[in-house]
């Protein structure tokens, strides 16, 4: 019976050990295929600014030039567009373009006209689209492809972009219905050619904010003295939400996590992350609010955050995004260096709301023995403290 049972003892070992590397080669290939399937998960799309500016310029190619001077005809702008020589000019108006990988479109309304005795072929509308790789027109009212291009290169220019084509070539299509419009016959017709090079450049009206630097907030003193007076304690009771930091107790860093902003500064949102935590110890009820995750807007003029205030009662355990400061930039405040893709913002006055000056008032007047001083009250309009921050543009 002992003989037997040592028996099956070492039959089951040998049974678990021949399993192992099964195991192990399952777990292995299972992770193999993860990694796989990660690597076809596409990554996240490139961000494209709004276009308001630019231009697109077509220099043509001396064989093009060659055949239209043969032929007679000759070139004119139309709207916008300019002709210059052997250059076609058109400002850019619109367009969404990421000036980080070249991608997307631009349009200009403007264009040209072939002309050649009576008849004419104008082409507007000029939209040049580096996903596809064609330039598209109304050509004598009819929407199509101009011409195609290869891979073009590609720089920046500011916050904007810059590309070169070194070859558009015209399409079939666009040159079968230039050559009926302008009534080619025969051997004088147009046909599928190289026809230029393709320059353009654009210009955003508004940037992609990158989620780099920090958001400075510099208390004013007075503000944070009626917090004293109020019974927060001088060295503790305001304290930084992490990853927010402070350097000292009115001054915080708030990591910059992302936003917009027009190139006019007249609209965009930048936020923040972190906060500040005000808390008021008291011996029946400690009062304590939170402030989090800070928006600077700025076609408002505002700061909101998202608040949150115990106990409860009287006031909700989180109250939501509320807006508790206008913003005041004193002129040259905002500063932009293109070639550095960056902007500051210095000494913005936040001045609390009326609601946020209540608010503060009623919190932080409870959880004493005695009721604050007069003096501690906090007003609609008061310097709050100041903010400042570098951008960092795409």
């Amino acid at each position: 019976m002992k003989i037997q049972s040592l028996m099956q003892l070492r039959k089951d070992d040998m049974n678990h050990a021949s399993t192992r590397p099964v195991a192990l080669r399952m777990i292995v290939g299972a992770a193999v295929a993860a990694a796989a399937l990660l690597a076809f998960v596409p990554a996240a799309s490139a961000a494209r600014d709004p276009i308001s500016g630019g231009t697109t310029d077509l220099h043509l190619k001396k064989g093009f030039v060659k055949k239209l001077t043969n032929l007679g005809v000759g070139l004119v702008g139309v709207s916008t567009g300019q002709v210059s020589g052997n250059k076609i000019s058109v400002p850019v108006a619109e367009g969404m373009f990421d000036p980080t990988d070249a991608q997307g479109h631009i349009t200009s309304p403007g264009g040209f006209q072939l002309v050649k005795g009576a008849r004419s072929v104008a082409v507007t509308g000029i939209e040049v689209n580096t996903v596809h790789s064609f330039v598209r027109a109304n050509i004598a009212g009819a929407h199509m492809q101009l011409g195609t291009f290869g891979q073009p290169a590609t720089g920046r220019e500011g916050f904007g972009a810059r590309i070169k084509a070194s070859q558009l070539t015209l399409t079939q299509k666009a040159a079968t219905r230039i050559s009926n419009k302008l009534g080619l016959q025969g051997g004088q017709r147009i046909n599928q050619r190289v026809m230029s090079n393709e320059f353009s450049i654009t210009s955003p009206s508004s940037l992609t904010i990158l989620g780099q630097n920090e958001a400075t907030f510099e208390g004013a003193p007075a503000a944070f003295k009626k917090l004293v007076e109020k019974g927060v304690e001088a060295s503790g009771g305001v304290k930084p939400i992490a990853p927010a930091k402070n350097s000292k107790v009115t001054n915080f860093t708030f990591p910059i996590s992302g936003g917009t902003l027009a190139t006019n500064y007249a609209s965009g949102q930048i936020s923040t992350t972190g906060g500040i935590e005000i808390l008021k110890k008291g011996k029946t009820l400690s009062p304590l609010m939170k402030i989090t995750n800070i928006q600077v807007e700025f076609a408002q003029k505002t700061a909101t955050v998202e608040l949150e205030i115990t106990p409860n009662p009287p006031f909700p355990g989180q109250a939501g995004r509320s807006s508790i400061v206008d913003l005041v930039f004193p002129a040259n405040s905002i500063q932009s260096n293109p070639t550095t893709r960056q902007i500051t913002v210095k000494g913005a006055e936040a001045k609390l709301q009326a609601v946020a000056a209540a608010t503060l008032n009623q919190v932080f007047n409870q959880g004493g023995e005695k009721a604050p001083p007069a003096s501690s009250e906090f007003a609609a309009g008061e310097l709050f403290g100041t903010f400042s921050m570098t951008l960092q543009a795409q």
